[in-house]
């Protein structure tokens, strides 16, 4: 199974990048209301097959990459994708796959001082001690 991703027409991008609701720095966006961050790649989102409408690549309704569709063989200009005798309409836009910061949660070897700070114990109590035999013992 692939990755999750997200599509973004590149309206929308501009859109927030003006209005300062986003800020994009090495290819990776970051919106002001979310946390996650996403690397970007230019994407093309297939609307229609405007030559005869029978989508013999089964393109329409996808979202790929722009170097995926050039390894295809396509051609791309502006709003279109000539890809054999196929003509389709696309949207310009950026694909996002989250990036996700290392775990902050405690380790395994470190349960004992997860549960004192959850409980607040400062001194080595029955749960600390079923902890530890749990760790050393499974």
């Amino acid at each position: 199974m692939g990755t999750n991703r997200m599509f973004w027409p590149q309206a929308q991008m501009d859109e927030w990048v003006l209005d300062e609701k986003a800020v994009i720095a090495d290819n990776v966006l970051s919106l002001h209301d979310d946390p996650l961050k996403y690397a970007l790649h230019q994407a093309l989102h297939f609307v229609a097959d405007v030559a005869d409408g029978t989508d013999p690549h089964q393109l329409v309704g996808k979202v790929k990459e722009v170097q995926t569709v050039l390894e295809m063989g396509a051609e791309h200009y502006m709003d279109s994708v000539i890809l054999g005798d196929a003509a389709y309409q696309v949207v310009q836009g950026f694909t996002g796959v989250p990036i996700f910061e290392p775990a902050t949660a405690p380790s395994v070897s470190n349960i004992s001082q997860a549960v004192k700070k959850q409980t607040g114990d400062a001194e080595q109590d029955e749960r600390e001690l079923l902890a530890n035999f749990l760790l050393e013992k499974l």
